[in-house]
């Protein structure tokens, strides 16, 4: 009697926990994946191909500027080193100091110009994905999708689940290009703008 009982209460809850595990999964809508290949995107939008040429733009300036000085402080090192004979040691002494900081000031320019470069770049895609986020909202919307997924992640995939053309051409007329700029040397202790 007793194992008849028990078995009737067990039996009566698996019935409960299973009418409810389908009205749950009733609530949630099924799952529609679109695919967007977010590489392609950073590669052929307008926006991206913009900033890529303005980054390598400014890039080859700074590594100009880079080298210009590093070139005459190599030039300066070798002529007190060339002096160091014939020069009193005290007056060495102080050349070598004073080049020495030079020196540090230059190793710190050096890092200081490509923390700005590095916080540009971060800056530009920051604005980037601001101006994605409604584009894929919209995407989402218009194919009754319920999620996007990085085609990195995706090893097999029907015809037809690829958007990343309608966001492309959609990025290119709402920000087909931005400015990037270095931001000013105090900003670049800061952390890059949120999204």
């Amino acid at each position: 009697m007793n194992k008849t009982i028990t078995f009737i209460a067990a039996l009566t809850f698996a019935s409960v926990l299973f009418v409810n595990s389908i009205a749950t999964a009733q609530e949630i809508p099924a799952a529609r994946i679109a695919i967007v290949d977010n590489r392609l995107i950073g590669q052929n939008a307008a926006v991206a191909i913009d900033i890529n040429r303005q980054i390598n733009q400014l890039s080859t300036e700074l590594q100009a500027e880079i080298t210009t000085t590093g070139n005459a402080l190599a030039e300066e090192e070798q002529t007190l080193k060339a002096q160091s004979a014939i020069m009193p040691q005290e007056a060495y002494n102080q050349r070598a100091e004073e080049f020495q900081r030079k020196a540090v000031e230059y190793q710190q320019d050096v890092n200081q110009k490509r923390r700005q470069l590095e916080l540009a770049i971060a800056n530009a895609q920051a604005e980037v994905d601001r101006a994605l986020k409604p584009i894929r909202q919209k995407v989402l919307q218009d194919t009754g999708a319920t999620m996007l997924m990085d085609k990195t992640l995706v090893l097999e995939q029907v015809p037809g689940l690829d958007v990343t053309t309608r966001i492309i051409e959609q990025l290119d007329i709402s920000l087909p290009s931005i400015i990037v700029e270095l931001p000013p040397v105090a900003e670049t202790n800061a952390a890059p703008v949120a999204n």
